[in-house]
């Protein structure tokens, strides 16, 4: 009866752990399209075949997301390799990266036999009516226990760890993708800073070219002194500008030595470089290649994986468990025999020391299983399920995120670009308008009004022009930023410098 009994918990147990299917390659949680609104995209192969390279098992297309290269500028490249050595936010994400594989290899050691070294030694004196007794021993050992991993518990434990350590790496591939778009963002900003104070220096000096013809009128009897306070008005104006201008490029520059790790105050070589010129928008992949290419996408599925390991540890934690040991030991003892003459001879005779020592053994196997734990067993793989779905859940608003970035940056780049090709249009009528209004100015056909209006559109507009230009490559910097990419093998841990 008790057999039947056993036999019926034991197979009850092992039907429990048959409710898990190991997932891999977690499919997207919701439906991708099939292409972007925006941009022109890169040929896709026929077959599954066709898109993967000799000796690669992922389907996805290679691309260095090194774009900042494309830029055509070493330094924005020096600056950014830099700051992938020297930042210490992307240095802490590398030590993350350590602690996740060290974390890894802890709960891989649960795989593996344990093994003890166990030293005694023990000195005694009795005294009994008969005779006293000095005993001596010495005991070493090597005790071995090893958890036979029937069920699988701890290597999907292990997996999870493990597949925790890949997404840790990857969350350290996002970040390097980051600060390579923070830099560039930096450095552009550095570079338009100049180029704005550069162009508001040559304002300045326009107005005040202005203002000696207004003032020379003045004295001339041909205009009134409201002109020449209006003058000089935008004139102060522009020096505040001027102001601003200058303080910017301070700020950017300690922005960027931050980003490289260092305390603000160096100082860059910005002196003559320009923004880089924009092309037409790069061939993008469809919009299921983003689930390869960025590396936070891939890192939530890990993620997911490892949760789902989890499950399946839950479940193999109800299940049976043999336990193992092994105990190698050596012993020494040595004892010495004093009589009390209570039973004959005389008080204080010895006996010869009497000394024994050898190897000895035990081993044994230990099975249990949990007969009824509450619900705290059942309860642990329903949080563990509840911790997979919460995770896909944040799985698709990743992928929703990415597509969006994506979206957003083609629009804006498109966007720009038209806006720019109206600025420009609206720049070079702002010209025309203004040397006419100066011609009839000159030639005493109307007053100041008309020339100051003109002065401040075209001024305006221009800086508009610079502004617009700026966030024309910004704006391509997030696109790249948003289309991921494959780092290449050499991306590893900076070494101290």
């Amino acid at each position: 009866m008790m057999r039947g009994t056993f036999v019926i918990l034991l197979a009850s147990a092992l039907l429990a752990g048959c409710n898990y299917k190991k997932e891999t390659d977690i499919p997207p949680p919701l439906e991708v399209p099939e292409s972007f609104s925006e941009g022109s995209e890169v040929p896709q192969p026929e077959s599954e075949a066709d898109a993967l390279p000799k000796g690669n098992a992922r389907s996805e297309t290679v691309r260095d997301v090194r774009w900042w290269r494309k830029m055509g500028d070493p330094t924005l490249t020096a600056l950014i390799e830099e700051a992938l050595r020297r930042n210490q936010s992307f240095r802490a994400g590398w030590a993350r990266v350590q602690q996740s594989n060290y974390i890894a290899n802890q709960v891989r050691a649960a795989r593996m036999p344990t093994i003890g070294a166990v030293g005694a030694f023990n000195a005694a004196k009795n005294i009994t009516p008969f005779a006293k007794t000095t005993s001596l021993d010495a005991q070493g050992s090597l005790p071995v226990a090893y958890e036979v991993d029937l069920f699988a518990r701890r290597a999907r434990e292990h997996q999870a760890a493990q597949l925790d350590a890949e997404a840790a790496r990857l969350d350290q591939e996002a970040l390097a993708i980051a600060i390579s778009a923070s830099v560039a963002e930096a450095w552009f900003d550095s570079v338009n800073a100049r180029i704005q104070n550069t162009v508001v220096a040559a304002q300045l000096e326009t107005d005040l070219k202005f203002l000696e013809l207004v003032e020379l009128r003045y004295k001339e009897g041909l205009n009134s002194a409201v002109d020449v306070h209006q003058q000089r008005q935008r004139v102060a104006g522009q020096r505040a500008l001027l102001a601003v201008a200058d303080s910017l490029i301070e700020l950017t520059d300690q922005r960027l030595s931050v980003l490289l790790g260092e305390a603000p105050g160096r100082e860059f070589p910005v002196d003559g470089k320009t923004l880089p010129e924009i092309g037409p928008t790069p061939g993008i992949e469809v919009p299921a290649s983003l689930l390869d290419a960025r590396p936070d996408i891939r890192a939530i599925q890990k993620r997911v994986e490892a949760e789902d390991r989890r499950v399946a540890a839950a479940i193999g934690a109800r299940l049976p468990q043999v336990v193992i040991d092994f105990t190698p030991s050596y012993t020494w003892l040595r004892s010495k025999i004093t009589s009390t003459g209570a039973l004959g001879g005389l008080p204080g005779d010895t006996t010869a020391p009497i000394t024994a020592s050898g190897f000895t053994w035990n081993t044994g196997a230990v099975f249990s299983v949990p007969l009824f734990d509450g619900i705290a067993g059942r309860s642990q793989i329903a949080a563990q399920r509840a911790a997979v779905d919460a995770l896909l859940e944040v799985y698709a608003e990743t992928i929703l995120t990415a597509l969006l970035e994506v979206e957003s940056s083609l629009v804006l780049e498109r966007q720009e670009r038209l806006r720019i090709q109206f600025l420009e249009e609206e720049f070079g009528l702002a010209n025309i308008t203004l040397e006419a209004t100066r011609d009839r100015y000159r030639a005493g056909l109307s007053d100041f009004l008309p020339v100051l209006t003109a002065l401040a559109t075209r001024q305006s507009s221009e800086l508009q022009l610079v502004a617009s230009r700026r966030q024309l490559v910004s704006y391509r910097v997030q696109l790249y930023r948003a289309l991921g990419g494959a780092w290449p093998e050499e991306f590893e841990e900076p070494k101290d410098e």
